[in-house]
């Protein structure tokens, strides 16, 4: 049995992309290789926590934590403690979920023979790490990464975005629906999406712009306007979403 470093479980409503306001169970993995400038989550960076913090709904909300590594099998026993009608899916999050593909995978394929639909968030940083995983998977939102997001160091970009375009590439082909998500800042440049969405334009997915929580780096709606029609001229599918759960003030 697989075990690893979870840093919450928890049940909310998803707060980004098409899916916004379906209600899901989010694991929240420990870890990520990236270290983008925006990152709202960087509490999650740290690749093992001693301990995962349980949300209960059933108890207030209160939090419990618990002991890592934690096996797959109780991770889904905390999971169906949170089970209720209206859930759309498991939400498999970070940190960076491909960090521990083989325990994401336990999960996934458990959790599929339980009637779950599961729901992936990465970056696609390793597509390698994402094909061994798809199978058990039905829905992607995979985030790609601009240059000017300084996720890695310069040298190391142009295997970074090879690496999430063959990852969008294996999740189309494996019939999951796929959501590409781009972050977009106020230096945000059109030619960064333009190249983004020329790269994309063969495949069948929707395309987030997503416009960067924050007052002092978001961009203004006449970029997001700009950006749109841009998306548009190679996608069929475009919207533009922020982050709904800042405004609702929930995880």
């Amino acid at each position: 049995m697989e075990s690893g470093y979870i840093k919450e479980l928890f049940s909310s409503f998803q707060g980004e992309g098409p899916y916004t306001g379906r209600r899901q169970i989010f694991i929240r993995f420990a870890g990520c290789p990236l270290s983008c400038f925006y990152c709202d989550t960087t509490y999650a960076r740290t690749p093992e926590p001693a301990y995962c913090s349980f949300i209960n709904k059933n108890k207030n909300r209160a939090v419990a934590l618990i002991e890592n590594p934690i096996g797959s099998h109780s991770v889904l026993e905390l999971v169906n403690e949170l089970r209720t009608p209206d859930v759309h899916s498991i939400c498999y999050t970070g940190g960076e979920p491909l960090l521990s593909a083989a325990f994401v995978n336990e999960i996934a394929k458990e959790a599929r023979d339980m009637d779950y639909k599961n729901f992936i968030e990465t970056s696609g940083y390793s597509a390698t790490s994402f094909k061994s995983i798809v199978m058990n998977f039905d829905f992607a939102s995979i985030d790609i990464k601009l240059r000017s997001h300084r996720a890695v160091e310069d040298g190391d970009y142009s295997r970074l975005y090879s690496n999430e375009l063959d990852s969008v590439r294996i999740s189309v082909d494996n019939g999951l629906e796929t959501i590409v998500k781009v972050v977009v800042t106020r230096g945000t440049s059109v030619n960064e999406i333009e190249r983004v969405c020329r790269d994309l334009s063969d495949l069948e997915i929707k395309f987030v712009l997503q416009p960067v929580t924050g007052a002092d780096i978001k961009p203004d709606i006449e970029k997001l306007f700009t950006l749109s029609e841009l998306a548009g001229s190679f996608l069929d599918d475009v919207m533009v979403i922020p982050q709904v759960h800042k405004c609702m003030g929930i995880l």
